[in-house]
């Protein structure tokens, strides 16, 4: 992801990102935005999560986490923004802090079933 951003931010500014993924709208929209505005962060994300590595579940698996991380991303991209904004912090930190944990607890149930 950080990867990613990296790449995103040198084509869009920082703090444009992190108004536009933080700004109202359905979660289409901000999917959609998302998409858009990062897609080097949004391709990096899939592949980390498609990707055959050794001991990867079934292909079906991935692409559930794939669609679990995305959907993570958006919703933490949002809600880091804000967070961010009500804690007087800079909502690029929300933003990227917002991203990392939305995914990581959208991955949460299957890390729990492969681990039980």
């Amino acid at each position: 992801m950080l990867i990613g951003l990296a790449i995103d931010t040198r084509q869009t500014p920082a703090p444009l990102l992190a108004s536009e993924c933080g700004a109202p709208g359905t979660w289409w929209e901000l999917a959609w935005r998302h998409a858009v505005l990062m897609p080097a962060t949004s391709v990096a994300m899939a592949l980390a999560a498609l990707a055959p590595w050794p001991g990867a579940p079934s292909a079906a698996a991935r692409m559930l986490c794939a669609a679990l991380m995305a959907a993570g991303m958006v919703v933490g991209a949002r809600l880091g923004v804000g967070m961010a904004l009500a804690a007087g912090a800079a909502p690029f930190v929300g933003l990227v802090l917002g991203m990392a944990a939305g995914m990581a607890m959208a991955v949460l149930p299957l890390a729990a079933q492969r681990w039980a």
